[in-house]
């Protein structure tokens, strides 16, 4: 949207307000991966703890039940490299999304829906792990009521959820898609 043309016809300034954005390097998979989406976040997880992740992992999934599917199957990684891993989307309570919000010496894996997307700065975030999916409200032609349809992430939100790893220091984002 170009301000000008509307600062002129409201009748008001135009304010420019640029953000300190930090570098986020970006890795693809290399080819397509018919796995489980959640044997596809351990295995990015896991990637990341051994090339020296030292912050937390921001996880974007399509909706609650990958984030629960995820959950389960990290318990074992989170065991062993002692991490907590914590549901983020707007269905849950209040304690528990403070507790994925809020600062933590221990790392942690965070799996959110794309409510995470452009409205949150979590504090230690220092990678992002991106299915290139989510849930969209749609209509079912043959019987006229309302679904969720699982689709592909817009350009716009796939820049959106790797800048969540360039809040406060260089980042990284590893996509689960080519």
């Amino acid at each position: 949207l170009d301000a000008g043309p509307l600062s002129d016809f409201l009748g008001v300034p135009a304010v420019e307000v640029s953000g300190r954005v930090y570098p986020v390097a970006l890795t693809h998979a290399p080819r397509s991966d018919s796995r489980r989406l959640e044997d596809q976040v351990v295995s990015a997880t896991q990637a990341l703890l051994t090339e020296g992740l030292e912050g937390h992992v921001l996880v974007f999934l399509p909706g609650t039940g990958e984030i629960r599917a995820c959950e389960g199957a990290l318990r074992g990684l989170a065991r062993r490299e002692d991490l907590r891993v914590l549901p983020l989307h707007g269905r849950l309570p209040r304690g528990a999304i403070t507790q994925a919000l809020e600062p933590s010496a221990q790392r942690k894996v965070i799996l959110a829906t794309n409510v995470a997307e452009s409205s949150l700065t979590i504090p230690g975030v220092e990678a992002v792990i991106d299915s290139g999916l989510a849930r969209e409200a749609g209509t079912s032609v043959r019987t006229g009521l309302p679904t969720l349809q699982l689709v592909p992430i817009a350009k716009s939100s796939a820049i959106q959820r790797a800048g969540r790893a360039g809040r406060e220091a260089p980042g990284r984002c590893r996509r689960l898609y080519t």
